[in-house]
């Protein structure tokens, strides 16, 4: 076993308020900035720093659309960028990356457009000339995706959500400061530690043993450690523990050696979440948990439950309060970080959503490949409080007084 761990994002740590006096000196050449449009008190203090002069693009992107990619990549060329500074969430961070490569090699754009409708993951070719890519400075005003350290992007097409991967993704910096996410709710942190915390748990279900399984132990047990001291006490350095713990998703060696496909969860939480518009994390939070006691009942295709199980024993060591039971103890979890799912799953969407996840990641495709769209369609059902009477494709159809 080789493991080769490749790291090229420059990580930048810094103390409240100070990315205005440090950025400059991550820059190249004439640099431009994209903001969320929600953030103009973080643009300011940019603006009024090392930034002073510079291009902005105030952006609204959610979700991040072929149309938001051509404004942001627009704002590169007719501004002549050699560098753009992204600062908002996921999405603002993922339109920069996308402008900034499809500039770079406009053929990567035809060919995201070309091949959206095979499968819903877009493995992009070599970049032409990596060198004509504008430099990345990436700043998150959110903690969970990790954006700025990944190689991937999510991109809404005509038909569906896609999540396109390069090596190219990844920023050539990413600065973290705790200022910029002074003004993040409490419950959106937590959604961010969710996220993270099923990154690392999910993929680790979904393969096989590593040697690194003692790194994403050790990570969860720190995620959920911290969620437990947000509880008590909401301070700023430990929301910017939140975004690092967030990047070391990627950056560590926590995902080492595993199945790039293993956390299964994703991919449902995906799809449900483009039909009903809802956020990727309320998506997640009502599928996690019925994923989670189908592994617990032997429905090996969507994880392996003895490494769930113990799994969750290094979580309930960590929080004892949780059900020993991992699929009663994530919602209890959920319950306690006020993370929570969709107040309902229609029979329109539960269908809708069932067919999305076959069509883009089922069939022949390694994401789902084992699962048909019965088990998703339980999946779904169980999630939506039982209302729609599905037969459980591991157990027995639940007796009469059981299925409300």
């Amino acid at each position: 076993m080789i493991a080769d761990h490749m790291w090229r994002t420059r990580c930048v740590i810094l103390d409240d308020g100070t990315a205005s006096k440090y950025i400059g000196g991550l820059t190249r050449g004439r640099t431009g900035l994209v903001v969320d449009s929600h953030l103009g008190g973080h643009r300011d203090k940019l603006l009024a720093g090392h930034l002073n002069g510079a291009p902005v693009l105030d952006l609204h992107a959610t979700p991040v659309t072929v149309e938001t990619v051509r404004t942001v990549g627009s704002f590169i060329r007719e501004n002549g960028l050699q560098t753009v500074a992204g600062l908002g969430g996921g999405s603002v961070l993922d339109a920069v990356k996308l402008a900034a490569l499809f500039t770079a090699d406009p053929s990567l754009a035809i060919f995201a457009e070309r091949h959206a409708k095979r499968s819903g993951l877009l493995v992009l070719p070599p970049v032409t000339n990596p060198k004509e890519r504008p430099k990345t400075i990436l700043m998150p005003s959110t903690v969970g995706t990790g954006a700025e350290v990944s190689a991937v992007a999510c991109l809404d097409t005509a038909v569906g959500r896609r999540l396109i991967v390069s090596r190219h993704l990844t920023g050539d910096a990413a600065l973290l400061d705790a200022g910029h996410l002074a003004t993040l709710s409490k419950r959106l942190v937590y959604e961010g530690l969710l996220e993270a915390f099923l990154r690392v748990a999910g993929t680790m279900i979904g393969s096989h043993h590593s040697i690194f399984d003692d790194d994403g132990h050790a990570l969860i047990q720190r995620i959920v450690q911290l969620g437990q001291q947000l509880s008590c006490q909401d301070a700023p350095e430990l929301r910017l523990a939140a975004a690092r713990l967030s990047m070391e998703t990627h950056t560590g060696w926590a995902l080492m050696g595993r199945n790039p496909y293993g956390a299964k969860h994703w991919y449902v939480a995906n799809e449900l979440s483009y039909v009903t518009g809802a956020r990727k994390m309320t998506a997640t939070a009502s599928v996690i948990g019925p994923i989670w006691r189908e592994i617990g009942e032997g429905a090996a295709g969507w994880g392996d439950s003895t490494r769930l199980k113990h799994l969750w024993n290094m979580v309930t060591a960590t929080e004892p309060s949780l059900d020993p039971d991992p699929g009663r103890g994530i919602d209890e979890l959920m319950w306690q970080w006020g993370v929570t799912g969709l107040p309902s799953i229609t029979e329109e969407i539960l269908v809708r959503t069932t067919d999305a996840c076959i069509r883009n990641w089922g069939g022949g495709l390694p994401m789902l490949r084992g699962i048909d769209a019965a088990q998703i369609q339980h999946i779904l059902s169980a999630a939506a409080g039982g209302s729609h009477i599905l037969p459980g494709p591991t157990g027995n159809l639940p007796e009469a007084g059981e299925r409300g």
